[in-house]
């Protein structure tokens, strides 16, 4: 036996996990749903696929005849979303189905190491076990009692009502199962680590190794930046869903007192709950989700970000804009990381959003000097970085 197999229905980190495995030398295959090439269906379906979705970072460094496609769960649940407009995403099914395939891909293949992500390696992770490799699972999400439990605090704060998730239960228990089979589960900060084993006892070893950005693709905003002086309008931003879990109605509840003298901008697609929570506060400037070439250019155009997330395992928009040289506001409950504990702010807190905005209302030179400790913080957060410390993992591992 040798090498490392790898399989994940989505993109995520699955990539430069691959990729750790690859520049060890030990990659021995990545079941995946697409990816772009000349003999892939990723290429032949570039056309009506995100282009994150067929070439997410890492994906041209590999070797194509070492990626193994399974498109169809994929597929088949976007095409019925397309059919069904009200249709929700049938992630549960179509990760279940993607599982079952890669747990028979997985019978044919002779690695010691066998790399699952959650929500789709169950099956594939018990096959692994019977066929002697080590196995490690990775957990890119918060758990969803967390979640659940902050959520409800937020709407019964703001008086929404929330949608019943009738599958909550069973992807819970899913991913409860998939922690007790693998023998590593790798998570992506402390906070996440600190959740997911205070409910899970039977997680037998865990590993921090935080995400990464693309900095050299946000870097060049730091030095084009040019801030609100004095007595302008501070520009706030607010890229990601527009919803009670990212903590927004925090984020309207802090501005509305300082309308006079902050402008904000929230871009990402509303959740249903948020529709009427709009319209208590005043109007801002509202975008939809926009693709990352658009969003460095809003990153350059504002002043500070503010990410006051009820729960984020990492939250990549907020090394993004610190890699752009903006300051950031985040809350205690949004995984990644930021250079100075007077960065976050409580989780269910308006007041303490406020006072840090108001932190740069009294003096925009603190901008500048934030804004670049900022970007020279965000730029030790590259692939590389996050790549080398899976490459020790393995190693570790494989040698055990």
């Amino acid at each position: 036996m040798n090498g490392i197999a790898l399989a994940y229905a989505g993109v995520h980190q699955i990539f430069q996990l691959a990729l750790a495995a690859q520049e060890m030398g030990e990659l021995d295959a990545l079941f995946c749903s697409l990816v772009d090439g000349a003999d892939k269906w990723g290429g032949k379906l570039r056309r009506w696929v995100p282009a994150g979705t067929v070439r997410p970072l890492g994906a041209t460094d590999l070797p194509p005849e070492r990626m193994v496609e399974y498109p169809w769960p994929l597929l088949a649940n976007r095409l019925g979303q397309k059919l069904i407009p009200a249709r929700r995403s049938a992630h549960l099914h179509s990760n279940a189905w993607f599982d079952r395939a890669a747990a028979r891909w997985l019978r044919s293949r002779n690695a010691r190491l066998f790399v699952g992500a959650e929500t789709c390696a169950l099956e594939s992770l018990r096959v692994a076990g019977e066929r002697g490799m080590k196995r490690v699972l990775d957990c890119p999400g918060i758990p969803s009692q967390v979640l659940e439990t902050e959520e409800q605090k937020a709407a019964a704060r703001f008086g929404i009502k929330i949608a019943p998730n009738a599958v909550k239960a069973t992807m819970a228990e899913r991913k409860r199962q998939e922690l007790a089979s693998a023998e590593v589960v790798l998570c992506c900060s402390e906070f996440q680590r600190d959740q997911l084993t205070a409910l899970n006892p039977q997680v037998r070893r865990s590993e921090v190794i935080p995400l990464w950005v693309d900095v050299d693709f946000w870097q060049p905003c730091a030095s084009k930046r040019v801030f609100a002086k004095q007595g302008e309008p501070l520009r706030i931003l607010y890229a990601g869903a527009l919803s009670l879990r990212k903590g927004v109605p925090y984020l309207l509840e802090a501005v509305e007192p300082l309308e006079k003298e902050v402008s904000l901008t929230l871009v990402g697609a509303m959740a249903p709950e948020m529709k009427d929570m709009m319209n208590r506060f005043r109007a801002h400037r509202m975008l939809p989700y926009l693709p990352k070439e658009q969003l460095r250019d809003l990153y350059l155009a504002h002043d500070v970000l503010v990410m006051p997330t009820l729960g984020d395992s990492f939250g990549f928009v907020t090394v993004e804009a610190m890699a752009s040289g903006m300051p950031v506001i985040s809350s205690q409950h949004a995984g990644a990381p930021v250079p100075d504990a007077h960065w976050r702010v409580p989780v269910h807190d308006a007041e303490a959003i406020q006072a840090r905005l108001a932190y740069y209302l009294a003096d925009r030179s603190r901008l500048v000097e934030d804004g670049a400790r900022a970007a020279a913080f965000a730029a030790d957060f590259r692939p590389e970085r996050y790549r080398a410390k899976v490459r020790a993992l393995f190693q570790e591992l494989l040698a055990a």
